[in-house]
């Protein structure tokens, strides 16, 4: 779709998500044309009844699906609740155009989105170093890529929240790469049982809004 992803931008950093280690993963900035993300980000729907907190030991953050969706299947249907802007988008990452766009980027074969979730991080939420697929054989992955877009507008370069890769799930010394700039931009990887991600305490009064979707 004309002026919402900046495709371009993405498609020069395909050989770095490909090469990278231990995981194949990508941090991109200007994800969006700006006209697009500022709509996106003025209309990031707010927190009421229809988001769940999640709070436990091993993360915090608040949380909400779109329309339909469930919290494991995505469904290509409007949401009367949010505006154009969102539904555009979460109808265009079911069409072939973002499916094969990201195929080319990442260097996955795709077939079809996943899973969809908005969420905000407040100061003081967390989430402790993970994996999704640990000990599981490729053939039963659940998903094949994981993707975060940030939408934190006066987010200070270098404040903590941004979810991270980490060589191990143990604690915070192995982390290999953290995103510092958390407005317009978005970090993706590849599945594997090795995938450990997470993110630091929220230091900033800043909300982090983002949105996490995942494809098969």
């Amino acid at each position: 779709m004309d002026k919402m992803i900046n495709w371009d931008n993405i498609f020069a950093s395909s050989e770095t998500f490909k090469n990278n280690k231990p995981i194949p993963f990508g941090f991109i900035e200007n994800v969006f044309y700006s006209d697009f993300y500022d709509a996106l980000y003025s209309t990031f729907p707010k927190e009421d009844n229809t988001w769940e907190v999640s709070s436990n030991i091993s993360r915090s953050s608040r949380r909400r699906l779109f329309g339909k969706d469930t919290k494991i299947k995505a469904v290509d249907e409007i949401d009367p609740t949010i505006s154009n802007e969102w539904n555009a988008f979460h109808h265009y990452l079911f069409s072939k155009e973002f499916i094969t766009n990201m195929s080319k980027y990442t260097g996955i074969s795709l077939s079809s989105l996943d899973h969809f979730i908005f969420i905000n991080n407040h100061k003081g939420d967390f989430n402790i170093p993970h994996t999704h697929h640990a000990g599981v054989s490729e053939d039963k992955y659940g998903y094949k890529l994981t993707v975060l877009m940030y939408f934190a507008k006066g987010w200070k370069r270098g404040d903590t929240g941004g979810t991270y890769i980490s060589k191990t799930d143990e604690d915070e010394t192995d982390i290999v790469f953290e995103p510092t700039n958390l407005d317009n931009s978005m970090i993706a990887f590849k599945e594997t049982p090795i995938s450990f991600h997470g993110s630091k305490c929220v230091t900033s009064d800043i909300v982090r809004h983002s949105i996490q979707f995942t494809m098969k």
